[in-house]
């Protein structure tokens, strides 16, 4: 009797469902990588019954259908996996019964990794799965696009969502959009897109964010500060080094740091770290000096900016002079404190 099976199905599809099926009542933990093969026989066979997996508590199906679609095939209403806790599909969804893989096990899942079609997306909340009431111990979830198709989805209750790959504003508002409020911690953003108005609003009703990655853009310092104002739970941003303009209108250089004391600061914010992305050139580390004094003027709690360990004295040495210009020497004593931290 098998506990755990990992198999390959590149020969002999039909003689390793039959295998999978006879220890159904064993398993515990199933990985399968299937390409280009119909995998629905792991529930039922050719004039076979359903097949049940009570103790199964990860399925990690590694699947692509090719230049096959899944078999049109409703198990009517059966719940194979009544105790799985790990759900992973890593490339297209196996299956075109939609529900079947979620059914009884509302109460046990914890980890969702999905490539999500528009339609998986609205059976899956149409039918609660997005919902803490629905699935309490739902923590760890990456939504990501199937191969070729850039729609996605986004969700409620969750620690991780994972946006992943597209630049279509739909996109971006399916991801965003799906659950006002929602208890998400923590967010990858891979979008290389500016973060638009109706973009920054969309994060903002994530307002329990903790840590937000978007390691390929380039953010000014005004939508960051947009951002972290929006998010007072936020505590650590992942981007590019942040840029200065456009500068807000009839603002001049001279007059940013009155600007920013009077429209930014002080912010009631945890934001703690901006941890500078991607290859930091020097033209982008001095460029980033300004924006990186004027977060720490509007926030009381940054503590500093992360750079790479190759560039961590050239932006200490850059912060030491930018602090002793006459706009900046009036704050010296409070902003000096990030030069000892800047690349830790």
């Amino acid at each position: 009797n098998l506990a755990y099976l990992n198999t390959n199905f590149c020969y002999n599809a039909p003689q390793t469902m039959e295998l999978i099926r006879q220890n159904a009542s064993t398993l515990k933990h199933l990985v399968l990588s299937a390409f280009g093969v119909d995998i629905t026989g792991i529930i039922q066979g050719n004039g076979t019954a359903l097949a049940e997996y009570p103790h199964l508590e990860t399925l990690d199906v590694d699947y692509y259908s090719g230049w096959r679609t899944p078999q049109q095939r409703s198990f009517d209403g059966a719940a194979p996996f009544p105790r799985l806790r790990r759900l992973i599909c890593r490339d297209d969804y196996p299956f075109s019964d939609e529900l079947v893989l979620f059914r009884g096990n509302a109460a046990t899942l914890e980890h969702l990794h999905l490539p999500l079609t528009q339609s998986l997306a609205n059976t899956l909340i149409r039918h609660g799965v997005f919902t803490r009431e629905s699935h309490p111990k739902l923590q760890y979830v990456i939504l990501l696009p199937p191969p070729g198709i850039m729609e996605d989805n986004g969700t409620d209750n969750l620690d991780l969502v994972s946006i992943d790959g597209s630049d279509e504003p739909d996109y971006v508002q399916l991801m965003l959009d799906i659950a006002p409020g929602a208890a998400v911690r923590k967010i990858y953003y891979w979008a290389p897109r500016r973060l638009t108005p109706p973009v920054l609003s969309l994060f903002g009703k994530h307002v329990f964010l903790q840590v937000l990655v978007m390691p390929e853009l380039r953010l000014s310092i005004w939508d960051a500060m947009t951002l972290i104002r929006l998010l007072p739970l936020l505590s650590d941003l992942h981007a590019l080094a942040p840029t200065l303009d456009p500068l807000p209108a009839g603002v001049t250089s001279d007059g940013l740091v009155p600007y920013v004391l009077s429209n930014y600061s002080p912010m009631a914010v945890r934001f703690r770290c901006w941890h500078m992305e991607g290859a930091i050139h020097d033209k982008h580390l001095i460029d980033a000096v300004t924006p990186v004094l004027l977060l720490a003027l509007a926030c009381r709690n940054f503590d500093y900016a992360a750079v790479t360990r190759n560039r961590r004295y050239l932006f200490a040495g850059q912060l030491e002079r930018a602090i002793d210009k006459p706009s900046f020497e009036a704050f010296a004593p409070r902003l000096r404190r990030l030069i000892p931290l800047s690349g830790f």
